[in-house]
């Protein structure tokens, strides 16, 4: 190879330097820089959608913290009792017809008895306690049924202080 470049003219060595050269640096730029340029700004455009993911997940964390707050909160200060909070709410969640027996137990707790009672509306209803009206459950027995998805229940709520 090198017989052969030697035996070349001066100018036509020149050329094919020149050449070589081009050819080097156009292949330089298509297997590393383009790549590499490309990869970067794919990087650039997903840091940047994280960037307003996080901005929208600590907006809405706040946002969940001041509810949260504000429903514990105004639960307290409705002036309902415990025992008229769980009858009502249990109403509302359909586990009307399930409730057997609601009792104070001093003047923070309540005991309920449930029977037949549809599993998911049961776990439904004392999240929903627990969200909006700061009761949560402090003893609880679910014995399951014979039919699919139905249970007993033996639940002792509480009210969070407030």
């Amino acid at each position: 190879m090198k017989a052969w470049f030697m035996s070349l003219a001066r100018r036509e060595r020149l050329m094919v330097s020149v050449g070589a050269g081009v050819v080097a640096l156009v292949l330089l730029y298509l297997v590393v820089w383009l790549p590499m340029a490309s990869h970067t700004a794919r990087l650039e455009q997903s840091v940047a959608e994280q960037q307003v993911l996080k901005r929208w997940m600590q907006r809405s964390a706040a946002e969940a913290r001041q509810l949260r707050g504000r429903a514990v909160v105004g639960a307290g200060d409705e002036g309902h009792s415990l025992l008229a909070v769980v009858d009502e709410t249990a109403k509302q969640a359909n586990l009307g017809p399930a409730v057997k027996r609601i009792q104070p137990d001093g003047q923070d707790l309540v005991r309920i008895s449930l029977e037949q009672a549809p599993f998911d509306d049961v776990v439904t209803w004392l999240a929903g306690l627990q969200q909006t009206q700061g009761v949560s459950v402090v003893d609880a027995t679910l014995d399951r049924q014979s039919a699919s998805g139905l249970v007993n229940a033996r639940l002792t709520l509480k009210r969070a202080a407030s």
